[in-house]
């Protein structure tokens, strides 16, 4: 956390060409956020990044097979992985939404709740389950919905954002209705919040179908979890098809969770895998996609750990630098484009077309 009241501003442009929406963002929250430990410890509070990532307009399912399992071994190869460590998706404030473990390897967010104790590096979450890594990059383990909290008269999100247990934190944005979108997924498919439709259409929190396997803590990472279909509302990627207020007729999209369908940890929190076609490429090394020589790179780096590999040093970007793009004619936006300019209103954010 800093010691004084900075002025960060979130920053959001969008260009879009004709198979792709090209979001450049800073990686600063639209809300209060605390830095944690990378700041306090080692100096490296959050600070403006230059992120590039490449968002299919147009989703399309990815459910052939055949894919390295290696980072969601509860999918079979059933579908593309998304990074144990590093961005997975992103959010519609421009921060970076990174995968559920902990530059150790343990799950974060179990550790940050109690479920056990993280001796190999100190790790702590701040406001809304996010904190700065080496480089200054502020990211989401959970939640992420701050975007959505508006505070009546004489509350602060600091004292009043209830996070003292994984039940109270979905209640924080409850009002009744299904839930906003919080990010877009590297498929292009959507992420929601923790509320959602269940089979009868009644407005319910989601739930994960992930389970901590018989004596595991979560210390262990992705290791430590399995995937019991039925469990919760949600399949192996934790999402699911249904209809939404910005897709009445359906969409698969994704949601934020903190339980499972028995009141444990909500394990992967945003997403493990993606049920589209992910752009997996990255010029940044581990940034959009994950994979290469600093996947896992993100996290404080100290002490038993050691340093990050080459190359990762200045903190964790996103796609990378994008080459001159033809931006499209006309305003014929689909939905999801419509989706993310208007909830961009809180942003400081700029479309660009012709």
């Amino acid at each position: 956390t800093t010691t004084t009241t900075e002025n960060h501003q979130c920053e959001v442009s969008i260009t879009l060409n004709e198979t792709h929406l090209i979001i450049a963002t800073n990686g600063l929250p639209n809300h209060d956020f605390e830095s944690t430990l990378a700041c306090s410890q080692g100096g490296d509070c959050a600070v403006a990044q230059s992120y590039t990532w490449s968002i299919p307009r147009s989703p399309v399912n990815d459910t052939s097979g055949g894919h390295n399992s290696a980072d969601c071994p509860e999918t079979n190869g059933d579908y593309e992985c998304a990074p144990d460590r590093g961005a997975v998706a992103l959010s519609i404030n421009g921060v970076p939404i990174y995968g559920p473990e902990d530059g150790p390897g343990g799950d974060a967010v179990a550790a940050e709740h109690g479920a056990y104790n993280e001796d190999r590096q100190p790790i702590e979450l701040g406001i809304c389950h996010g904190h700065a890594a080496q480089g200054g990059t502020y990211h989401y383990h959970a939640d992420g919905n701050c975007m959505h909290w508006h505070p009546e008269a004489g509350e602060s999100i600091e004292n009043d954002y209830d996070e003292s247990t994984i039940q109270a934190v979905a209640q924080n944005t409850y009002d009744g209705n299904h839930s906003k979108v919080i990010g877009v997924a590297y498929d292009g498919y959507p992420i929601y919040g923790f509320w959602g439709y269940d089979d009868n259409m009644n407005v319910v929190e989601m739930k994960s179908s992930y389970e901590l396997k018989d004596g595991e803590t979560g210390y262990n990472g992705i290791d430590d979890y399995k995937f019991t279909e039925g469990l919760g509302h949600l399949d192996v990627c934790n999402g699911h098809f249904g209809p939404t207020p910005d897709f009445p007729q359906g969409i698969y999209h994704y949601h934020t969770t903190m339980q499972n369908g028995d009141g444990d940890m909500g394990f992967p929190y945003f997403l493990i895998c993606y049920y589209g076609e992910a752009d997996m490429s990255s010029d940044a090394g581990g940034g959009q996609g994950g994979g290469g020589d600093c996947d896992g790179f993100g996290e404080t780096w100290g002490p038993g750990i050691g340093p990050p590999p080459p190359g990762c040093e200045g903190g964790q970007g996103g796609q990378g630098g994008q080459a001159e793009i033809s931006v499209i004619d006309n305003w014929s936006f689909d939905p999801m484009i419509l989706l993310i300019i208007g909830l961009c209103g809180a942003t400081a954010w700029s479309l660009r077309v012709k």
